[in-house]
């Protein structure tokens, strides 16, 4: 049953503007407006309809469309399981409800736009046979490598993937998306200052008006641990903002004016002159550090504590001290130092074997196991960064060293300046270029205007460009 069918209610309805250039696309539900792109009509038009057809699935309830462009206005009906069909066009144009914070009467509210490309098909069939449906399922992708009329990138794909779109959203100016390091989500703050989560295949599953300006936002969204669940944190500059990745309102822990949030672990690291601190039940909780120690990250309720020389350990807030002792690898010889810690691995020098040179190894941060290395020249090291991007699930890599964690396969390209791990490609600098590095230590030079991937969400790399987000297929 309906809306329209009980006593006291009306259907809920979509009003769907598409601008002039067909570029974009403006859609007002129960109040709520959204804005899609496309890079040709067809493209905005399925955008539209999308968004349509998931709110109709969400509410289990037909949603009426109303539609319009330059050229003419059409009433469809999109209903929970995907399917739009035409609905009796109306003999008068209803007016569009105003947009929020403009007054009817100044023209402005009911610009036109153009109807979804699902839409259109929709109503050329009505013209003929008086009715017709598109089956275009919720999150259903709208372009694959598949398909020939994908649309194009519009400038060079990054080495290992299409020039093709699968599916594009519109950033807040400046802004940039945070991909789930198991490639299964991606959050972003759109041009409304709404944060959105998107699944790996482009569904929306919610989106949460800020809480504050998006000005104030310091960074990107990104995939934490808090309190055991996962969440997606903003960042200001006077708070911590957490989101459960599940749905609902934020949760918000305080920064003092001196707290640096770290986010080299899965969970989120505080730390305040001397303190140490993990956010907690809408707080900062202090772990004592052991002295001599230095906190390099933090992973749920705990805090990795290394030395310079020797094991390492993990802390809770009750004061609870793990100790793990890391294994010498067989292609070491003494222990040098642990360098840093990056999300589950401690990345430690050993002395080389045999031979000059040392032995950079990835110990598993729990058993202290080797998981792969490589042997470097003395002072390779020198200008490596301690950052978390180049650890992926795939790949390694640190300073020159790139390494496999499934069958410790490895390869060091000097002078590379690794960036970021996408799949089985590191992507970073070398001798001025931007390139692509995998184990076999083949880099490839990126073209130019190509754009490194921010992420891999499931098999699609997502790239920025011009405050737009790009989800492009493998090639």
């Amino acid at each position: 049953m309906s809306r329209a069918s009980r006593p006291g209610q009306t259907r809920p309805t979509a009003v769907i503007t598409i601008a002039p250039d067909e570029r974009s696309a403006e859609i007002y539900i129960e109040g709520h407006r959204q804005v899609v792109t496309g890079q040709v009509p067809t493209d905005t038009r399925r955008a539209a309809l999308d968004t349509a057809t998931e709110y109709a699935a969400r509410i289990g309830l037909p949603v009426l469309i109303d539609a319009r462009d330059a050229n003419g206005y059409w009433r469809l009906v999109a209903t929970p399981d995907g399917v739009v069909q035409s609905a009796e066009h109306p003999e008068e144009e209803p007016p569009l409800p105003s947009r929020p914070g403009t007054d009817p009467a100044d023209g402005r509210a009911g610009r036109g736009m153009v109807i979804i490309g699902a839409a259109a098909v929709a109503l050329a069939l009505v013209a003929g046979v008086g009715i017709a449906s598109w089956h275009l399922l919720p999150g259903e992708s709208t372009a694959s490598t598949e398909d020939p009329d994908a649309p194009a990138l519009g400038h060079p794909a990054p080495a290992g993937f299409a020039d093709t779109v699968v599916f594009d959203h519109v950033l807040a100016p400046g802004s940039r998306p945070g991909v789930s390091r198991d490639g299964e989500q991606i959050a972003f703050v759109d041009p409304d200052e709404r944060l959105n989560l998107l699944s790996a295949d482009g569904t929306r599953e919610w989106a949460a008006d800020l809480p504050v300006d998006g000005a104030e936002i310091i960074g990107v969204p990104r995939f934490v641990l808090y309190d055991g669940d996962p969440a997606v944190v903003l960042e200001t500059s006077g708070e911590l903002l957490f989101w459960p990745v599940g749905g609902g309102a934020p949760d918000s822990v305080e920064l003092g004016t001196e707290s640096s949030p770290q986010y080299v672990g899965e969970s989120v690291l505080v730390r305040s002159e001397d303190e140490r601190h993990l956010a907690s039940g809408g707080e900062l909780v202090e772990v004592g550090i052991p002295e001599g120690g230095g906190a390099m990250l933090a992973d749920g309720d705990r805090v990795l504590v290394a030395v310079a020389h020797g094991p390492w350990s993990w802390v809770d807030p009750a004061g609870a001290i793990e100790e793990v002792d890391p294994r010498r690898p067989d292609e070491a010889g003494e222990m040098l130092g642990v360098v840093t810690a990056l999300r589950e691995y401690v990345v430690v020098r050993w002395e080389a074997l045999r031979g000059d040179g040392e032995y950079l190894a990835f110990h598993d941060s729990g058993t202290g196991e080797p998981v792969g290395g490589a042997g470097i020249a003395e002072g390779a090291l020198e200008d490596a960064e301690h950052r978390s991007g180049p650890i992926g699930t795939e790949t390694l890599a640190y300073g020159p060293a790139v390494v496999d964690p499934e069958n410790g396969e490895s390869t060091v390209v000097d002078g590379f300046e690794p960036t970021v791990a996408v799949g089985p490609r590191v992507y970073g600098e070398l001798g001025g270029s931007t390139v692509a590095v995998g184990t076999d230590g083949e880099p490839t030079e990126l073209d130019e205007g190509a754009q490194v991937p921010v992420g891999l969400l499931g098999e699609h790399a997502v790239v920025v460009h011009d405050d737009h987000l790009y989800a492009i297929p493998p090639r």
